[in-house]
């Protein structure tokens, strides 16, 4: 009984399905993100536009009131002058002190007003406090004094004047019978700045005034100073708000109602459009993640449908067995003219010796009667055990892996291709390996490689050749060389002999070389060629002493 303690099971080596698995994910990869981008992105798009649209119509509210507090403030500071020159006469204000006290008190109320004066309808001071040295100037010739004299009040651009130090005053004019005068206070250009530049807050950005000339009234954060022209130019007037995106930032501009002013407000759009920024992390995030779980779910579904038909796979394995089973029989075949005819001339013998029998029966010998029915007896063994040899060489072999004697296999099928080579004049010789060890392999596997290669030399060389077969050990591996004294092969065959549908010119078929190559690589071992040119091809087998073979995809060697 054969040694069935290991018998060979499919593995998961199917090269093919793999390949279409990754076909099949990249396409559902493409169909499950392409909406998912065209969807994700035209939301996003939509989302982005919105939060613009509202972020812009918000910072634009954020200039109307911040226009609103200057024009207010501005109104608030006359409307104190105002009143200090309407309840307070002349006489009173140029008492020494009076108008020291008066601008203390708006002082500390608020803090805006760096000095104040009155001035007389000459242009003469008549009274005067602050940090400057301007009791005998005259500002008759003054525009600003020209203007509160026509207009009643004024608010100046920002200008020298006798200080020699830009600045803007505001100037109201009171007329007290007789006498006309002038209350004029000059506005502290820190605080006024700090007004101006608030609506910016934390972000990065910059605010400022400039009037109908393009001139700073107020310093702007990023370079330039008062009085110097602006980069902005000044459109005429306008109602409401002017907005312009220009590189990375949004400019929005508005006239003050209280004085021929332009506000510019200047902030960075990565400041003002942070929102948008989170929202586009977020929908990132949200992307990675959904697209994360699609990937997994593509992969464990179509992995789980790929291992699905790699185990259908494997019940279909017994392609292999019935193709290598056809090749084998296809090889035995070849065998049968032999047999059949070595089966021919027992059965002559067997004719020829009961004919003799027949004949002599009546000489009573009964020596000689033994003898013949001996003879009978003896072919008759011999042509059944020729027979049931012959069926138990072409009998179907499940592939089992036990412990292998080559050279058993080797005699064995010399045994059955001695009648044809013989036939055809065709020698063979053997240089095995005394030493040689036993192999962990499988039985139907070797016999039927074997018999192939020495198939195809007796097939190539016609007759009239010869055939060497010889065995090693290479490390691991049993070697048995395969050699035949026939044509060599030309650089075109070397490449191509172990195809299936190539013929070489010397008489190589492709199918038995592919099949052979194929059955070895199940079992764990290889099949290579070496051209000797004149001297025929050399076929080289190499056996694992231990088997580490596996189910191959049939389909492989078919489709070369």
């Amino acid at each position: 009984m054969p040694d069935r303690s290991f018998t060979i099971s499919a593995t998961r080596d199917f090269p093919y399905y793999r390949r279409v698995w990754k076909k099949v994910v990249v396409i559902l990869m493409a169909s499950a993100f392409l909406p998912f981008v065209v969807i994700g992105g035209g939301m996003y798009v939509y989302m982005a536009r919105t939060i613009k649209h509202k972020t812009i119509e918000v910072l634009e509210t954020q200039v109307v009131s911040h226009k609103k507090g200057i024009d207010s403030f501005l109104t608030e500071r006359t409307m104190d002058l105002k009143l200090i020159s309407e309840n307070n006469r002349l006489a009173e204000m140029r008492v020494p002190g009076a108008i020291e006290q008066v601008l203390s008190l708006l002082q500390n109320e608020l803090p805006c007003f760096q000095d104040l004066g009155i001035i007389g309808q000459d242009g003469e001071h008549l009274a005067y406090t602050g940090p400057y040295d301007l009791t005998a100037k005259n500002y008759s010739g003054s525009p600003w004094f020209k203007a509160v004299m026509a207009q009643g009040i004024y608010v100046s651009d920002v200008f020298s004047g006798f200080r020699n130090d830009p600045h803007f005053i505001i100037a109201v004019k009171r007329n007290e019978g007789k006498n006309v005068w002038v209350l004029r206070a000059t506005v502290m250009s820190d605080m006024f700045d700090n007004l101006v530049t608030r609506v910016t807050g934390n972000r990065k950005g910059d605010a400022f005034l400039i009037n109908g000339k393009g001139e700073y009234q107020t310093n702007p954060r990023n370079g330039g100073k008062l009085m110097m022209k602006s980069q902005v130019s000044p459109p005429g007037h306008f109602p409401g708000v002017q907005i312009e995106q220009n590189g990375s930032a949004i400019t929005l501009t508005t006239w003050l109602e209280t004085i021929p002013w332009l506000s510019v407000v200047s902030i960075d759009k990565k400041d003002i459009f942070e929102e948008l920024r989170q929202v586009r992390n977020i929908s990132v995030f949200v992307v990675l993640l959904s697209g994360f779980i699609i990937i997994l779910s593509i992969l464990f579904t179509t992995d789980s449908l790929v291992s699905m038909l790699e185990e259908k796979k494997k019940n279909k394995l017994c392609l292999d067995s019935r193709l290598t089973r056809t090749a084998f029989l296809a090889s035995a075949m070849k065998l049968s003219k032999g047999v059949f005819s070595d089966m021919n001339d027992i059965l002559s013998n067997i004719h020829i010796t009961a004919t003799l029998m027949k004949e002599r029966a009546g000489a009573q010998n009964p020596g000689e009667t033994n003898f013949l029915a001996e003879q009978i007896f003896s072919e008759s063994i011999r042509g059944k055990n020729l027979i049931d040899g012959f069926i138990r060489f072409i009998a179907p072999k499940d592939p089992v892996i036990m412990d292998v004697d080559i050279h058993m296999i080797l005699n064995r099928i010399l045994f059955f291709l001695k009648t044809p080579l013989i036939e055809k004049n065709i020698g063979i010789s053997t240089d095995f390996y005394d030493e040689m060890p036993f192999v962990r392999s499988d039985v139907a596997a070797l016999h039927q490689v074997f018999l192939n290669l020495m198939l195809n030399a007796s097939a190539v060389i016609g007759s009239n050749g010869s055939i060497t077969i010889s065995t090693s050990m290479i490390k691991n591996y049993a070697r048995i060389l395969v050699s035949d004294n026939g044509s060599g092969l030309g650089n075109s065959d070397m490449e191509r002999i172990f195809d299936v549908q190539h013929l070489t010119k010397r008489g190589d078929w492709g199918f038995g070389l592919a099949i052979s190559r194929f059955t070895m690589e199940k079992i764990g071992g290889g099949i290579f060629v070496k051209n000797k040119g004149k001297q025929g091809v050399v076929f080289e087998v190499q056996v694992p002493k231990a088997f580490v073979g596996k189910f191959l995809d049939l389909e492989s060697v078919v489709s070369g």
